[in-house]
C-alpha cells in the first residue's frame, strides 16, 4: 500500500474529514460547557458562544478556500497542527482569559470574547479543512461537486458521532480539560501523519507532536481543590461533569457547612444537619403556614435533597424527581438524604406526563445553574402539576426576583398561577445581593386554593439566623397578579425576560468564587 496511491489517499481523505466533524463538535459542545461554570448558561451567554463558533468556522471555511488555491503540501498539516496546539494550550489559558474577559466586558460580551480566545482558533483551523480536502480531491481527479458532497456527507457524520460522544460518553466521564486537551494531542497527530505523507517540513511536525505532548503532560494534574473563601477555609470534596453541567461539593470545615453547587450555582446546603440556605427554609416553612395537615411531597429538583431530609423530618413521604442521577449519588453520600425519600431519575415534565399518584404538596425548585427549564413554567406544565396535587394541594415555586419583588419572568409565572390556580401568593427574601440597582434576591409562590396561613408554630428545625428571615418573608407576602399574558407550550419568551436578572445574579457568582472555583 502506497500513499501515492490515488485510491488510498481518498479514502484517507474521507477519513480525515470524518475525524474533523467529530473534532469541531467535541470543540463546540465540551468548550461550551467548559465555560458554563465561569459565566453560565443564561440564553445571551449560550447565544454569544454559539455566535462565536458559527464566526470562526465561517472564516475558516473561507481561509481555506484561499489557502487550497496555494496547492502547499504543508498546508493541510499546519491547520490541523495550529488547532491542535492551541486547545492542549486551553488549561493554561482558561483562568486569566475568564477572568481578564469578565472583568473587563461583563458576562455578554466577556462569555463572547473568551469563546473567541479560547476557540476561535481551533475552529477556524478546522473550517478550513473542509476547502483543502475538496481541492486534493479534485487533483486526484473527483469532480469539484462530488467530491464536495462526499466531504460534507461524511464531515456532518462525523459531527453527529462528535455531539454524541462527548455528550454521553466524554463529559460523564472525563474532566472537560482533559477532554479538550486530549481532542487538541488527537489533532496534532493527524497534523503530523499529513505532514509526514505530504512531504512537508518532518523536524517541524516532530518538535511540535512532543510540545503537543508534553504541555498534555503538564496539564493533566487537577487543579487546586482548597482556597479561601469569605475569609475561611473552602476544600471541594468532589467534582464531576454531567449532563447538567459541572458538580461540585465543597466543604467550608470552619464554619461547618457543606453545599453542592452546579455550574456554580448553590443548589443546597447544610450545617450541622440542617439546611444553611434561607431558600430551602422558605419553601418548607410556608408548604407548612399554608398547609400544616400535607403528609405526602412531590420534591421536582433534588439538589442537595435537604428540602426532601427537613420533610422527611417532619413525617412526610417524600418523592423526588431528578434529571441527572449523580445529584442523587451526591444527595445520599455527601448530605445524608435518608433512604426512604424516593428518587425518580428522569425529566420533570415527563415524569408529569405519566404520574398518577398525588400529592399534598408539590415543590418545583429545578434550576440548571441560574435558569429554570421553560417547559416547566407553561399553562400546559403548571396544569399537569394541578393534575398530580390532592384538592387542597399547594404549589410551592422557588425562583428569583429583583429586590423590587417583580421582574418580566416572574410577572410571566404570576400570570400562569392564576390562569391554573384559584390563588398564588409571592413572598421574597429578604437579603437581596448584588450591587445597588442589580440586587438579586429570592422569591418564593405559593398556589392552591383557599390560601389561609395557619398561626401554628412552625415545628421544622432551622439554624437561628434563619429563623428571623422567616418571619420577614411571611410578612413580604402580596397577591399575585395577572397582568400579562401567561407562558404556553407554543409560545414563551422566559428565558428572554429574565436574561438580564439571570446576568446580575452570575456576576455575583463570578465575584465571590472565581474562574479558580468554577471549572474542572
Amino acid at each position: 500500500m502506497s500513499l501515492s496511491d490515488p485510491p488510498i489517499l481518498k479514502r484517507l481523505f474521507i477519513i480525515t474529514a470524518f475525524l474533523e466533524g467529530v473534532a469541531v463538535l467535541v470543540v463546540e459542545i465540551a468548550g461550551a460547557r467548559a465555560l458554563a461554570p465561569f459565566y453560565g448558561s443564561s440564553l445571551k451567554v449560550w447565544t454569544a458562544q454559539i455566535t462565536a463558533t458559527l464566526l470562526f468556522l465561517a472564516l475558516g471555511y473561507w481561509f481555506g478556500g484561499l489557502l487550497s488555491r496555494k496547492s502547499r503540501t504543508f498546508t493541510l498539516a499546519a491547520v490541523f497542527l495550529s488547532a491542535g496546539i492551541w486547545l492542549v494550550l486551553f488549561p493554561f489559558l482558561r483562568i486569566p482569559v475568564l477572568e481578564t474577559t469578565a472583568s473587563m466586558l461583563g458576562i455578554s460580551g466577556g462569555s463572547f470574547v473568551s469563546a473567541v480566545i479560547l476557540f476561535g482558533i481551533p475552529l477556524m483551523a478546522l473550517g478550513a479543512v473542509s476547502p483543502l480536502l475538496i481541492e486534493r480531491l479534485g487533483r486526484l481527479g473527483t469532480g469539484a461537486g462530488h467530491a464536495a458532497g462526499t466531504l460534507f456527507f461524511t464531515n456532518t457524520i462525523g459531527g453527529l458521532a462528535g455531539g454524541w460522544l462527548t455528550a454521553l460518553w466524554l463529559i460523564p466521564h472525563f474532566p472537560l480539560r482533559l477532554v479538550l486537551t486530549g481532542t487538541g494531542v488527537i489533532l496534532v497527530v493527524i497534523g503530523a501523519f499529513w505532514g509526514a505523507a505530504l512531504k512537508g517540513v518532518k523536524p517541524l511536525i516532530a518538535v511540535s507532536l512532543i510540545a503537543a505532548v508534553l504541555i498534555a503532560a503538564m496539564a493533566t494534574p487537577a487543579p487546586a481543590r482548597s482556597f479561601t473563601l469569605y475569609g475561611s477555609r473552602a476544600v471541594i470534596l468532589y467534582t464531576k461533569g454531567s449532563n447538567l453541567g459541572l458538580i461540585q461539593v465543597m466543604d467550608m470545615p470552619d464554619m461547618g457547612t457543606r453545599s453542592l453547587l452546579l455550574d456554580g450555582a448553590i443548589q443546597g446546603g447544610q450545617m450541622r444537619g440542617v439546611s444553611a440556605y434561607p431558600f430551602t427554609e422558605y419553601q418548607n416553612y410556608l408548604s407548612y403556614r399554608y398547609h400544616p395537615a400535607a403528609k405526602s411531597a412531590l420534591v421536582l429538583g433534588l439538589g442537595a435533597g435537604i428540602l426532601a431530609k427537613q420533610l422527611v423530618r417532619r413525617g412526610f413521604d417524600v418523592t423526588a424527581v431528578e434529571l441527572e442521577p449523580d445529584i442523587g449519588n451526591v444527595a445520599r453520600t455527601y448530605f445524608g438524604l435518608p433512604d426512604s425519600v424516593r428518587l425518580i431519575y428522569e425529566d420533570a415534565r415527563t415524569y408529569l406526563n405519566r404520574a398518577r399518584e398525588r400529592y399534598d404538596l408539590v415543590f418545583l425548585d429545578v434550576y440548571a445553574g441560574e435558569s429554570i427549564p421553560w417547559y416547566l413554567t407553561t399553562l400546559e406544565a403548571l396544569s399537569l402539576i394541578k393534575g398530580v396535587l390532592n384538592p387542597d394541594g399547594r404549589l410551592i415555586i422557588n425562583t428569583m426576583t429583583w429586590s423590587t419583588g417583580s421582574s418580566p419572568d416572574l410577572q410571566r409565572l404570576e400570570s400562569g398561577l392564576l390562569n391554573t390556580f384559584d390563588d398564588a401568593r409571592v413572598f421574597t427574601g429578604s437579603q437581596p445581593a448584588g450591587p445597588k440597582g442589580q440586587e438579586v434576591t429570592n422569591a418564593i409562590l405559593v398556589a392552591g386554593s383557599d390560601l389561609s396561613p395557619t398561626s401554628e408554630q412552625f415545628p421544622g428545625e432551622v439554624l437561628p439566623w434563619i429563623r428571623p428571615q422567616l418571619d420577614s418573608i411571611a410578612k413580604s407576602v402580596r397577591p399575585a397578579r395577572s397582568s400579562v399574558l401567561p407562558c404556553t407550550d407554543d409560545w414563551n419568551d422566559l428565558d428572554y425576560l429574565g436574561a438580564e436578572l439571570k446576568l446580575a445574579w452570575r456576576s455575583i457568582m463570578i465575584k465571590e468564587l472565581g474562574a479558580k472555583i468554577l471549572g474542572d
